[in-house]
């Protein structure tokens, strides 16, 4: 979430107070000052995972003079830092087949510039049945229309291409060239690094237990530091541990006779196997990027339901493009937070959904 000054009229600095004594509520006051300019003067992003991070990257590129993070642990130290670092291009719609174009050209980028990092272009191959694939003419159309590269595979030129993958003579193979992989822990170290370098100041161990908001417009950040003192959000529902949730006990049965099927040398192999956390979904299972209605100055970024590292490069630049633009270059209305207005939030909320149920499309 972020802070921004308000459009045409004025921009926005950050007031700190002192923070040294454990239990201290802090504000991080916006004093608001007439300058003729929608660029704000400063922003307060909440969360230094990879999203906030590439945020703070986008919005010291784009001139904003003081970039602040605040994170209730370190960097990365939610699901950043344990995710899988892959990125695929071929999407289900064209904003998302666009975004993820842009992600992966921001990738390479930060090949370049970032200290320690690199972006591994190997592709990414899926496979499909020939009944699923038979189905599919127009998405892969609307791939090509979109600046997707791939090839496509099949039977025996599959095996061909990839020998320790055995395939039917009936799949089919589309290889996406584009596709690739960041290793995380090299990746958020780099990118830190780099907003160091910038003069973004990166505050670690620091909770936001909530906001200060008079009239429609946030004013102030509130934050503890050292211990967390009430929290920023209250969410009714059945309490549980995050310890005490286990992941289904044929997950890792089912990925063993799924991947032995196809790739024999697996046969024998340990696995290293361990669960990650909760993935967040939004009602219809899009991430959510943008200003929250009704409340000047303040933008969320989340939802991305396990693909928030694919992401984070474009997704930053997004929210960065809301603050200062006013909105986005490419088209992004299906990532408004807007577009739930009709949605009973509560009964969702308090309604049981089994996953399979909410129609996901896999990245």
């Amino acid at each position: 979430m972020l802070r921004r000054a308000p459009a045409q009229a004025a921009t926005a600095r950050i007031i700190r107070r002192d923070r040294t004594v454990t239990g201290f509520r802090q504000k991080v006051r916006i004093e608001w000052l007439p300058v003729p300019s929608n660029k704000p003067e400063s922003v307060v992003i909440i969360g230094a995972g990879v999203t906030g991070l590439s945020t703070a990257f986008h919005l010291v590129e784009k001139g904003v003079e003081s970039v602040t993070v605040i994170d209730k642990g370190t960097v990365g130290g939610g699901s950043s830092l344990q995710s899988g670092g892959i990125i695929t291009m071929l999407m289900a719609t064209v904003t998302e087949v666009r975004a993820r174009a842009i992600a992966l050209d921001i990738f390479e980028r930060f090949s370049g510039i970032l200290d320690g990092y690199h972006f591994h272009q190997v592709g990414c191959l899926n496979l499909f049945t020939e009944e699923v694939f038979s189905q599919n003419a127009a998405l892969r159309e609307m791939w090509l229309r979109n600046g997707g590269q791939f090839d496509i595979l099949r039977g025996a030129e599959i095996s061909d291409r990839f020998p320790d993958l055995e395939a039917a003579d009936s799949d089919y193979g589309i290889l996406d060239h584009r596709s690739g992989f960041s290793e995380p822990h090299h990746y958020v170290a780099a990118l830190k690094a780099k907003l160091e370098e910038m003069g973004v100041d990166i505050r670690e161990n620091e909770s936001v237990i909530g906001f200060e908001v008079r009239g429609d417009r946030v004013r102030e950040v509130v934050t503890v530091a050292g211990s967390i003192d009430v929290p920023a959000y209250e969410m009714n529902g059945p309490e549980f541990h995050i310890g005490e949730l286990q992941p289904h006990p044929d997950a890792l049965p089912f990925i063993e006779e799924n991947l032995i099927e196809r790739t024999s040398l697996l046969e024998g192999a340990e696995w290293d196997y361990h669960t990650v956390g909760l993935i967040s979904l939004a009602h219809d299972v899009k991430p959510v990027i943008g200003p929250v209605p009704g409340v000047d100055g303040l933008y969320v970024g989340a939802h991305f339901h396990s693909g928030g590292f694919a992401y984070n490069p474009v997704s930053g630049l997004m929210l960065a493009e809301h603050v200062v633009d006013g909105g986005t270059s490419i088209d992004t209305e299906m990532y408004n937070p807007a577009r739930f207005g009709s949605i009973d939030t509560e009964a969702f909320l308090s309604s049981p959904v089994m996953h399979s149920e909410m129609g996901i499309t896999r990245h």
